[in-house]
């Protein structure tokens, strides 16, 4: 049962029967909390279907859940649903405490920064490959080829698979089941099409045998650098209780689906900025250039690139993907003034602080210089919150800046694009934010050659 209000508590007031469902969709979620946020302060009630929750917002919010949400909050309600459907038990992602840090330690390692250092050419490989094939006056199609590309170097660098004969069935499966088990977009009934259940029945056999052909050939016997699959087959030698087949599966299973709906679409939005700011292309390809003057950029040299780097931290703030945190308070806490009972279902606004004039002036204006070292505007304390906060702090952030920034420049390097002028940008709800299907470039040229990406 869903507990009420506390009596004081600000109420949004919403539609009859559905209340606010309509501006949840991950498109319309943050300017409706950032809009709630400036009329009823840090902590507001909202209702949709029935269902009722209290939201924490602004810099209050991201302070409290940074020093006090692992204390406090829990996943488990969240994504429960999702694991179910996903034929696991638990996930990383649906842990709390002491079982959520043990997971985090066995995962995070194939999602790291330095990771992705290690194993930065075989990334570049594939993009290399995607960018192949296309000529000047072709049309770039910027959502699909951003999924194609980033689920693909996961998929090969994480846990040495791959995705191509699959990227289909992974888009129809995962994308219905985060829409009807965590955004409840879609009713459960749609999880019982033929397409759907075809599609999983195929990604689970992809997977299960991938696990068995890393049982049969460990890194060590195969000569080959451990990924996380290996990393997870350890720990299950030590702890086999709480890694059982369908834990190891999920794991597995993540390595595809990571950035299919995060860094693919965050590129997404990178590429249409760059474009549609056309007056930064000339300074931008020519940091890209020098990236690739001498072969493969390192991790840190993309790091260093400075108009680059501040466009993706830009691109994030006003196109977050993951706008806002779902969670189930775990005990009565106070938080500005109110309190809240156990077992609220709150909902933090993570990124409401993105679009404040106190962190952002002209918040809706597209400025990379916000994040130069003579403003640094994202320093404050609250301000700034691209990939979550606290104990679930996204745990690729490392490996999906570097993903985005690498297939950026490599773009930048070799391909001349223009966006039509008349195009009107329109993101859509698939379950996070993405720009719609119909986003493309024209190809006016070619201005290095792809193996240019390779050799000095």
């Amino acid at each position: 049962m869903t507990p009420p209000f506390p009596a004081i508590l600000p109420v949004v007031r919403g539609r009859p029967l559905l209340g606010s469902a309509p501006e949840m969709v991950t498109t319309r979620l943050r300017p409706f909390l950032t809009r709630n946020y400036q009329k009823y302060g840090p902590v507001y009630g909202i209702s949709a279907v029935g269902m009722r929750f209290v939201v924490l917002a602004g810099p209050e919010a991201n302070l409290f859940v940074t020093k006090e949400g692992h204390k406090v909050l829990r996943s488990e309600e969240a994504w429960r649903q999702n694991d179910i459907e996903m034929g696991a038990r638990r996930s990383m992602i649906s842990l709390d405490g002491e079982l959520h840090r043990k997971y985090r330690r066995v995962e995070s390692r194939a999602y790291s920064r330095s990771y992705f250092g290690e194993n930065l050419r075989a990334a570049l490989e594939v993009t290399a490959e995607d960018l192949t094939p296309v000529h000047a006056g072709d049309t770039f199609r910027v959502p699909y080829w951003s999924k194609r590309v980033i689920t693909e170097q996961l998929a090969r660098m994480t846990v040495g698979g791959t995705a191509r004969p699959y990227l289909e069935d992974m888009l129809t499966f995962v994308q219905t089941t985060l829409m009807v088990t965590t955004t409840k977009q879609l009713p459960k009934v749609m999880l019982l099409q033929p397409k759907v259940r075809r599609a999983k029945a195929r990604i689970f056999k992809m997977v299960d045998d991938l696990i068995a052909q890393h049982r049969a050939n460990p890194a060590e016997a195969a000569g080959r650098a451990p990924n996380l699959i290996d990393d997870v087959l350890a720990a299950e030698k030590t702890d086999p209780e709480l890694w059982q087949h369908e834990d190891i599966r999920i794991a597995a299973l993540g390595s595809f689906i990571a950035g299919m709906d995060t860094a693919a679409n965050s590129l997404s939005f990178l590429l249409y900025r760059m474009h549609k700011h056309k007056e930064y292309l000339p300074k931008l390809r020519a940091e890209a250039d020098a990236l690739f003057a001498a072969g493969p950029p390192s991790a840190e040299a993309l790091g260093r690139s400075p108009l680059l780097h501040t466009f993706v931290m830009e691109t994030l703030r006003v196109h977050p993907i993951a706008p806002a945190m779902s969670r189930t308070l775990t005990t009565e806490v106070e938080f500005a003034g109110h309190r809240l009972p156990a077992r609220t279902n709150v909902i933090v606004g993570t990124t409401v602080s993105h679009g404040l004039d106190q962190f952002y002036p002209n918040p809706d204006q597209f400025d990379p210089a916000r994040f130069g070292p003579e403003r640094a505007e994202h320093r404050k304390p609250g301000a700034y919150a691209p990939f979550g906060l606290g104990a679930h702090t996204c745990a690729g952030s490392g490996m999906a800046e570097g993903l985005i920034m690498l297939n950026a420049a490599a773009i930048l390097h070799t391909l001349e694009l223009e966006l039509d002028p008349s195009y009107q940008f329109k993101e859509i709800a698939r379950p996070t934010p993405s720009p719609a299907d119909d986003l493309a470039l024209r190809v006016v040229g070619v201005r290095h050659p792809v193996s240019s990406l390779f050799e000095a």
